[in-house]
């Protein structure tokens, strides 16, 4: 069932991206010589508002994970700027950082590298609330309180994290990321690993806390069907860049990028046999060398002449954007 819009226009946006980019340096040679640059990110723009999820889609190496590093305060952006509730995260000093980070969390691909496998369960969600100083009463009575929300019982308190399956250790790392109350949890393909019946289970776990707690979420993730389930709105990124961003049911029933339109194609479908367009199979450009005009060009069935000269011009309508000659 597709997640409902609950954009409120009236408010501030509680992040707002502004052209932000974020390049890492190639370095060769004996003297270790800048020789070009990794174009991760490359000029993107974005907001997400209050109790809203914005969904980030794209192929591998295009740039999500770098962006949701870059938003945490992991990554040095090397242009653009980022507001976090009218605050620009660059410019914060360390300590500034270090008390953003209470109202910004993050949850990991893989929960097993994510979670401390000398920390037991209780050590593992309360240790935020012990460095914030949130601890009130005992610990094993806030564990067992962020467990219960997320599905879990008391007797895990206990246990450590190799004697649980994926999707409860999965569960851990939310109640983690849920612990300091946080306004925006960066979800980073973090329902990627996990059975299909388990990720089911995950995104109704992540829109219930959503709805008792007035959650925003940046879910990033390879899959269109998921983020589907999940997203108010959804952008989608290719090579550094992001070419398309919409409702979702917009997105999903009438993308415009030619890219959109070839993820969604590539998107099985049980019980049914689809013919998947020649231009999936070819691979995305490097983002050190990105193709001049529009990046997409060369694996586009509809590129023109001035797709190879001209980078295209973003076009918005009705909150739908989209970056393509075509429009």
């Amino acid at each position: 069932m597709m997640a409902q819009n609950k954009k409120d226009p009236i408010s501030a946006p509680l992040l707002e991206v502004r052209d932000l980019a974020t390049w890492f340096p190639v370095k060769r040679g004996l003297l270790s010589l800048t020789a070009g640059w990794v174009r991760a990110v490359d000029g993107v723009s974005f907001i997400i508002d209050s109790n809203e999820t914005l969904g980030l889609v794209g192929e591998s190496g295009c740039g999500k994970t770098t962006l949701g590093r870059t938003l945490l305060g992991l990554e040095q952006a090397t242009g653009g700027d980022v507001l976090f509730d009218g605050r620009s995260i660059p410019a914060m000093s360390r300590r500034e950082m270090d008390r953003l980070r209470r109202h910004i969390q993050v949850v990991f691909q893989d929960p097993l590298s994510s979670l401390n496998p000398r920390m037991n369960v209780m050590d593992i969600v309360t240790e935020g609330l012990v460095q914030f100083k949130m601890v009130e009463g005992s610990r094993q009575e806030h564990a067992e309180r962020l467990l219960g929300e997320v599905g879990m019982g008391p007797d895990a308190v206990y246990r450590w994290p190799h004697e649980f399956s994926g999707g409860q250790r999965q569960r851990i790392s939310i109640a983690r990321a849920l612990s300091l109350k946080p306004d925006l949890i960066v979800c980073d393909e973090a329902v990627s690993a996990l059975d299909v019946s388990v990720q089911a289970q995950v995104i109704n776990l992540l829109l219930k806390l959503q709805s008792d707690h007035r959650l925003s979420y940046l879910f990033i993730s390879h899959d269109l069907s998921v983020v589907s389930n999940i997203a108010d709105r959804v952008a989608v990124m290719y090579l550094g860049r992001i070419v398309e961003l919409g409702k979702t049911a917009d997105i999903i029933n009438a993308p415009l990028h030619p890219y959109t339109k070839m993820l969604i194609a590539a998107v099985p479908v049980a019980g049914e046999k689809r013919i998947i367009p020649e231009v999936v199979y070819g691979e995305a450009p490097s983002s050190t060398d990105p193709p001049p005009g529009c990046r997409f060009h060369p694996r586009c069935p509809e590129a023109m002449a001035v797709c190879a000269e001209t980078s295209p011009a973003e076009v918005a309508r009705d909150g739908h954007r989209v970056m393509c000659h075509l429009f």
